[in-house]
């Protein structure tokens, strides 16, 4: 999945709107009911207007001839009546766009927190394929755009559609003929317009498909400020994103430009409507056959019908970006998400992990982990090393099936870890990884994001276990402080203590440590190194390690080579094997 991804199609966006829509059918069916009354009040108005217009031309006429006079209590009547279907036409339309637009919103509502879901339940493999700028830009831009396009053009596009059916309908039985005349121009026009509206179209998915991409490279730049200028990025970072504001510049003005060209074309229809009917209803009130009231009641009907066809024409911009918009995130919540089959849980860890020729690679010709085997009693501490890329962090991912195997298997207590529900083998393990993630909070709910029932004390508990209370009580705000974006008021070792804080009163069973300690000064590390010893008291522990200077009291260490164990033994055993271990160690001493 990718900003590149396959158009879903009009037919089947139709056809996901529809079923979102049958969800709140009875806030639709009677906004629709509301819909009809307020339009037909509006159209039932011109022709009682055109009755009073000819009252009036009549008892002028008589005044005229000295024959008479205005029939002033009927004149009242009727305007009554008109003032009255004007009262209802308010009424009805406020009840149609109330009912329509909650709706529309609570539909957008449910499409959010399906986005959300879909993002929390995706594999591993499509959440490290997805660019963050996409999925930022579908949870803003596109949002934004079917936000629009579903609360203001939806329920405008719904009542000018029923507004030209019911005015059409009106205007045939005032008079046919000029029905016809008027059709014909429509028909003309729209004609011109649809093609038009090819080129626009066009240009607006382009527009909107730079747009998610520059969006992105936005948010890369903002987030990697350090790299960007650390490495003299920023001429090159610049000349990017002009390039790709030109691109969307040079759509997006297209685009508008070929959508303005159908206000222009809408508009002559418009008068050339007009000019038709006022020449042939010129005619028929010459020959006799039409009254002059009635020609006011056509050519108001005729506001009514081209006044909506032209404010389509203004939405259809509206409508192409919701189009647009409803394309990628349908097309993202269509996305597979991670398969779960089994329902069976991991209710206790009593005895070993066993790793029994497990092979894994990310593609089909490019095995990371190739035939591996290794038991680990409960209690164990394992550490693991390796180069770049022998398939450290990839093992850990397997335990926890974040991937799954290819061939092999892994058991806990003699049971495939394939055969148990994956939330519940998960709810065992605890990891610290090289990055720590902390979420924008107060500190205090950060750690007790890892077990949400913790009190106030035991948090207090874990966080002197981490090395944590120190610096914590030396903030303004203590525990109450609000970290900002990934704990970015505080320094790396800092946020490593609260992860691990968070880590230690999750009290899980099965750690998984990769290289907790990489990122942090020597003073810091003492810290980490010291909290990570009591967190993994009496724990089942994996941990990746870069500095093999915190490893000497491992139980097993294993050395990673192309996906294999090439050396394997604890401390003193691989110091003896002068091997991969023993040449690393020595090396790092002497740097």
């Amino acid at each position: 999945m990718n900003p590149q991804e396959n158009k879903m199609g009009l037919g089947k966006i139709i056809k996901t709107v529809w079923k979102l829509m049958r969800i709140h059918r009875t806030k639709f069916i009677f906004s629709g009911f509301c819909a009809i009354l307020s339009i037909l009040c509006s159209v039932i108005t011109p022709i009682i207007l055109g009755d009073a217009i000819n009252i009036l031309l009549d008892g002028s006429l008589r005044i005229m001839n000295h024959t008479g006079t205005i029939d002033f209590p009927k004149l009242f009547y009727i305007l009554f009546i008109i003032g009255t279907l004007y009262f209802l036409k308010n009424i009805f339309s406020y009840l149609y766009e109330y009912y329509t637009k909650r709706a529309a919103s609570d539909i957008i509502y449910a499409l959010r927190e399906r986005m959300v879901n879909k993002v929390l339940s995706l594999p591993m493999d499509s959440v490290e394929g997805n660019h963050r700028g996409y999925l930022f830009s579908l949870f803003t831009v596109e949002f934004s755009l079917l936000n629009t396009a579903f609360i203001s053009s939806f329920s405008k596009l719904t009542i000018t559609l029923i507004t030209i059916i019911l005015t059409l309908s009106f205007m045939i039985i005032v008079n046919i003929w000029m029905a016809i005349i008027v059709v014909l121009v429509v028909l003309l026009t729209s004609g011109i317009i649809s093609m038009l509206l090819k080129f626009s179209q066009r240009h607006y998915h382009k527009q909107i498909a730079i747009e998610a991409d520059t969006i992105g490279q936005v948010e890369e730049i903002y987030v990697g400020q350090e790299v960007v200028r650390s490495f003299n990025y920023e001429e090159q970072a610049l000349e990017e994103f002009i390039h790709n504001v030109k691109v969307w510049n040079n759509h997006e003005w297209k685009s508008r430009f070929f959508s303005s060209l159908n206000y222009q074309i809408m508009n002559f229809g418009n008068n050339l409507g007009f000019v038709l009917v006022a020449i042939f209803g010129g005619i028929l009130v010459i020959q006799g056959t039409m009254s002059v009231g009635r020609i006011l009641t056509f050519i108001e009907y005729l506001n009514n019908f081209e006044d909506p066809l032209q404010q389509i024409t203004e939405m259809y911009p509206q409508l192409q970006g919701g189009i647009v918009a409803a394309d990628r995130i349908f097309n993202f919540l269509e996305t597979e998400e991670e398969e779960n089959p089994s329902d069976k849980e991991l209710k206790s860890f009593k005895d070993k992990i066993i790793f029994e020729n497990v092979s894994f690679g990310y593609t089909e010709d490019k095995k990371i982990i190739d035939n591996f085997n290794l038991t680990v009693k409960k209690g164990e501490k394992i550490v693991i090393i390796g180069e770049n890329g022998a398939g450290k962090t990839t093992l850990l991912k397997l335990l926890m099936r974040l991937y799954d195997i290819d061939s092999g298997k892994i058991t806990i207590d003699g049971v495939n870890i394939n055969e148990y529900d994956k939330h519940s083998l998960r709810s065992f393990i605890g990891m610290v990884l090289q990055e720590s993630w902390l979420f924008s909070d107060t500190i205090e709910e950060n750690i007790r994001y890892g077990n949400l029932e913790s009190t106030y004390d035991e948090i207090l508990t874990a966080s002197k276990q981490a090395n944590a209370d120190a610096f914590i009580r030396k903030l303004p705000d203590k525990y109450k402080t609000i970290l900002k974006e990934g704990g970015n008021n505080l320094s790396q070792g800092q946020k490593q203590l609260l992860t691990i804080a968070r880590t230690i009163i999750s009290q899980k069973e099965i750690l998984v440590l990769d290289e907790a300690t990489s990122n942090v000064d020597t003073r810091t590390e003492l810290l980490i190194q010291e909290a990570l010893d009591k967190l993994m008291e009496n724990k089942t522990s994996f941990i990746v390690a870069h500095r093999l200077s915190t490893v000497r009291n491992a139980d097993k260490i294993i050395v990673l080579g192309k996906g294999r164990i090439i050396e394997q033994g604890n401390h003193e055993e691989l110091l003896a094997q002068k091997g991969y271990y023993y040449n690393t160690l020595k090396s790092q001493k002497n740097s």
